[in-house]
């Protein structure tokens, strides 16, 4: 049962993607409130069945993550995807998985393996035939905001997994996750919201975001529960290739070919996969 909820985590996760880029002309900041906006329901649901350490001072330090860093990426990342092709900025997010695994391996004592390194190679070859003739798109903020919050969002990985070997509730972490994004973003959205006027379609994406968000979460959650999280984690990086393939077919950013799409996304999912398994 855990591969299906993986799947399905996965095709959430790109549908989140594919309506973060359809959010283009909503201001940032709205977009990345309301796509956690279920964050104070989260986390009163489970305040009283979660005991959270209030007492330790790790868990203050760890509340930088949630209630500092993580809103400034997740707004950054928003920033970025409304200025330059989610298939150019997405598969990006195979440097997290490296990154990820670095940090576990300097910090954390966690051994790299050979099937770790021939992973961070298949993730470099796939970018690089990906942005192979096309490095121009660097010249713009988009990608190099990207790849930052690529890099962090893999160190925030390893912090969470140490975190969750002294406080093992994965539902109470999620909680103050959704909580930081939403309230440190709050302010500025309302703030952007003077004068700008709503369509029918901006609030259906909205909607849309909210719910894939909510739900990706909770699939992936349940997915924890239900198998080994490593082989959870890499199921769902296999969002970069239906992402990719998503925005090429219906957000029409075709200008490379399919093949090429699919081969360099592929060897980025493959990668991403042997060095979380390895």
């Amino acid at each position: 049962m855990w591969l299906l909820f993986s799947l399905l985590a996965a095709v959430t996760y790109s549908l989140l993607w594919i309506f973060s880029r359809m959010s283009r002309g909503i201001p940032s900041t709205v977009v990345t409130a309301a796509e956690y906006v279920t964050g104070p329901f989260l986390f009163f649901a489970v305040i009283g069945t979660v005991d959270y350490p209030w007492h330790e001072p790790w868990f203050w330090a760890y509340l930088t993550l949630p209630f500092l860093l993580i809103p400034f990426f997740v707004w950054s990342t928003t920033y970025a995807v409304h200025r330059i092709e989610v298939t150019y900025v997405k598969p990006l997010f195979g440097f997290s998985s490296i990154t990820a695994l670095l940090v576990a391996s300097i910090f954390f004592g966690e051994e790299m393996t050979a099937r770790g390194a021939i992973g961070i190679l298949c993730i470099t070859f796939g970018l690089l035939t990906l942005y192979h003739g096309r490095w121009s798109a660097w010249r713009s903020v988009g990608p190099w905001i990207m790849l930052s919050a690529a890099l962090f969002y893999g160190a925030n990985a390893a912090v969470v997994a140490a975190v969750l070997q002294k406080f093992p509730h994965v539902f109470g972490i999620a909680a103050m996750i959704f909580l930081g994004s939403f309230l440190m973003n709050l302010p500025m959205a309302i703030r952007d919201l003077r004068g700008f006027q709503f369509s029918r379609r901006h609030l259906l994406v909205l909607l849309g975001m909210i719910i894939m968000n909510f739900t990706q979460d909770i699939l992936t959650l349940i997915g924890f529960t239900l198998g080994p999280s490593p082989y959870v984690i890499a199921i769902k990086r296999t969002s970069i290739l239906l992402t990719a393939a998503i925005g090429y077919v219906f957000l029409h950013e075709r200008d490379q070919s399919l093949p090429r799409l699919l081969l360099a996304t592929g060897c980025v999912v493959l990668g991403i996969i042997l060095v979380v398994l390895h």
